[in-house]
């Protein structure tokens, strides 16, 4: 019996301790999730919060699934010395220590073996949680630390700490730059980033984070930001050619250079559509080196000077001046209007002009005369600014960028004291109004168009990964700013003007152009200082059936040569033969005769032993290496060579000139996504060749 009762006693007194137990855990968890609760979610919160990420943004493509803009991905890396065992610490410290000495230093501050080494063991002896080792790793950096002595075990017993954070960039730098856009944190953004940017960012997430430390804003996961999926904004597709704004950003760039200018706008436009092809807007900095700096072409305002005279002579044509061939008194090149005296801008000798010299030779004089004798009256100022609201030159184009500035046209009625006996003469031939080089290459694309005001836009598609999203077709702004035979007129001016006017130094020999020179005075009414103009020249081509429109605007040409003819003007040539030449695949005198013929195959890629069998059958000679799989064929003229080309694994391969069939195969065997665009061989990828697949989209485009 007493051996019962003391067993009975003890089982009661473990008992009783656990009911106490029980009792002062529940009192705890009571005080602390109600008496003491904002008391500790203070603190928990303090260091350990659920926080928004924003997703990696979308990326930004050229026409041909270029890139011209994506977020690259990089890592932060600590080590957690609380976490690492003893055994584990020591036996993998010295080989730590050699390996973080010897890597790459864009990623990892050099120093050496020792030095890694007694900072590794100064930071376990204190027991740092988040001794810093590098940052801004790429991917391929990221991995090759990972397999790092003591790292290589993870973040449970190799105290590894990541975190993951997107950097954007342009893969191709300075073309179309400011365009694409800014993607800042702490200010506004700009361009495409800016317009788009509720599809770019795509949707926030929330992710567990802890603070570095208590004297530190830096939030880390708590979790491997790598073991999570990278949540993506939306792309979008713009109209931007690559090849085409290569050949417009260097030729405006060398004319910049060329004449010393402060600063220069081309814009090239598809003319039926509206479809902005290339932009670029270049300005000089402290250094004379020439960036994108600022939005000229939407949102610089200046007085646009002779190119104006087409809307003055559009305007005539409307109102009474139904021939071209109406004969104007120049007054050889000097006049008086009001109290003022006008000059033609060179001496050319003559007393009458017909309306298309006037036009094609530029005088100031002939186009004052006209525009004075139709509307330099009460009546007659509101009937000039009417015209120019029907061609659309008081409105916003509406381009898919912030920032664009309004026109500014002085109105007849609401800003009666700011017109004077002088203001309609100068409004014609370009002065005391103000537009932006995009407002008057619209104007001009519409009259290339026969009268159809079109949108201009630079986005064609908005897609998550496959699925499209949102597609922007062209849009008609107005169907007809004046009468058909008052364009038919119009374009037949413009074409003299490079025929026979202050554009024949700009006459091609490979396809033929139509515009308007312009020469703008920028400080007129300074007496003081060295004259100031803007050269700039406005047109299409090909003249008999317009594909392009463009205008090429120098800012301050110093180098003594300021004309629109003679600045812009070769700008403008050198722009649309090269882009004749890429849309045509052509390149021939306007003069020649097209001959064709038939000899050996030209370049391609694939299947070494598909061109074989197609050679032996057809009897065509060729030399390379049986053991070659893939091969670049080339044509020597006489013999087809195999060149053996070469496919790497887990890098992406190079697949231009192959058949669908063929590039897919690789992609897909290199682990990547493909998307197909078009029918053919393909003439380019998305992807540069040879760097890591790590399981991408690649878009190939084929024609």
């Amino acid at each position: 019996m007493d051996r019962k009762k003391e067993l009975l006693w003890r089982a009661y007194l473990v008992m009783f301790f656990f009911v106490v137990a029980t009792v002062v855990i529940l009192f705890r968890i009571f005080n602390i999730s109600f008496i003491e609760r904002d008391k500790w979610r203070q603190k928990g919160e303090a260091n350990v919060q659920w926080r928004t990420v924003d997703a990696d943004r979308g990326n930004i493509y050229a026409e041909e699934s270029n890139l011209l803009s994506t977020s690259l991905q990089f890592f932060e890396v600590r080590m957690d010395m609380s976490v690492i065992p003893k055994d584990v610490f020591n036996k993998g410290l010295d080989s730590l220590a050699t390996y973080l000495s010897q890597f790459d230093p864009d990623f990892i501050r050099t120093k050496s073996a020792s030095v890694w080494k007694s900072e590794l063991k100064a930071a376990r002896k204190r027991g740092n949680k988040y001794f810093f080792i590098g940052k801004g790793l790429d991917i391929d950096a990221y991995n090759k630390l990972k397999k790092a002595p003591i790292l290589r075990h993870g973040k449970y017993r190799g105290g590894m700490v990541t975190s993951r954070y997107g950097k954007r960039v342009k893969p191709y730098q300075e073309l179309a730059s400011r365009t694409i856009g800014v993607d800042r944190e702490n200010a506004d953004r700009v361009g495409l980033e800016g317009y788009f940017d509720k599809y770019l960012k795509g949707e926030t997430d929330q992710r567990l984070m802890k603070r570095l430390s208590p004297n530190e804003d830096i939030w880390v996961p708590v979790y491997d930001p790598s073991e999570n999926e990278i949540i993506r904004g939306d792309d979008i597709y713009s109209t931007i050619n690559v090849d085409m704004q290569d050949v417009v950003h260097h030729e405006l760039l060398d004319a910049l250079r060329h004449h010393n200018a402060e600063g220069g706008v081309a814009i090239l436009m598809e003319t039926g559509t509206g479809a902005v092809k290339a932009i670029s807007n270049l300005s000089r900095a402290g250094d004379s080196t020439y960036y994108e700096m600022y939005n000229q072409a939407a949102a610089r305002l200046s007085e646009p000077g002779s190119t104006i005279k087409l809307a003055t002579m559009l305007a005539a044509l409307e109102d009474g001046f139904t021939n071209i061939d109406t004969v104007i008194d120049v007054n050889f090149g000097a006049k008086h209007f009001s109290d003022r005296t006008m000059h033609d801008s060179e001496k050319h000798g003559k007393k009458y002009m017909t309306m298309a010299e006037t036009f094609e030779l530029s005088s100031n004089v002939g186009v004052a005369t006209i525009a004075n004798e139709l509307y330099n009256s009460v009546d007659g100022r509101k009937k000039w600014v009417s015209r120019l609201r029907q061609f659309g030159l008081n409105e916003l184009t509406g381009i898919d960028l912030g920032g664009e500035a309004k026109p500014e046209i002085k109105d007849p009625v609401k800003n009666k004291d700011k017109w004077y006996g002088t203001t309609i003469p100068w409004m014609a031939h370009g002065y005391e109004l103000m537009l932006t080089p995009l407002q008057v290459l619209n104007f001009y694309n519409t009259v290339a168009n026969d009268g159809k005001m079109m949108k201009p836009y630079l986005i064609s598609e908005i897609r998550k990964g496959d699925e499209l999203k949102k597609k922007f077709d062209p849009v008609v702004m107005k169907t007809a700013i004046a009468k058909p035979e008052s364009i038919a007129k119009a374009k037949k001016m413009m074409e003299g003007v490079v025929l026979r006017g202050t554009g024949k130094v700009i006459k091609s020999e490979y396809v033929s152009i139509a515009g308007k020179t312009g020469t703008a005075k920028t400080n007129y009414a300074s007496k003081n200082e060295y004259a100031r103009y803007n050269a700039s020249f406005c047109g299409y081509f090909p003249a008999e059936d317009p594909m392009f429109t463009m205008i090429v605007v120098v800012y301050e040409p110093k180098a003594g040569v300021y004309y629109g003819g003679y600045v812009a003007g070769p700008v403008f040539k050198n722009i649309a033969e090269k882009v004749y030449a890429l849309k045509t695949k052509q390149v021939r005198s306007l003069n020649d005769t097209v001959f064709v013929s038939t000899g050996l195959p030209g370049n391609s890629v694939g299947k070494a032993g598909d061109f074989r069998e197609v050679f032996n059958y057809l009897g065509v000679k060729y030399n390379g290496k049986k053991s070659v799989e893939w091969a670049r064929v080339n044509n020597d003229k006489e013999t087809m060579q195999l060149a053996e080309n070469k496919v790497k694994k887990a890098l992406v391969p190079d697949v231009t000139g192959m058949g669908a069939r063929d590039a897919v195969y690789l992609m897909e065997n290199a682990g990547l996504r493909v998307r197909l665009q078009g029918s053919g061989r393909v003439i380019r990828q998305s992807l540069t060749p040879g760097t890591r697949a790590n399981g991408q989209q690649v878009a190939l485009v084929l024609n």
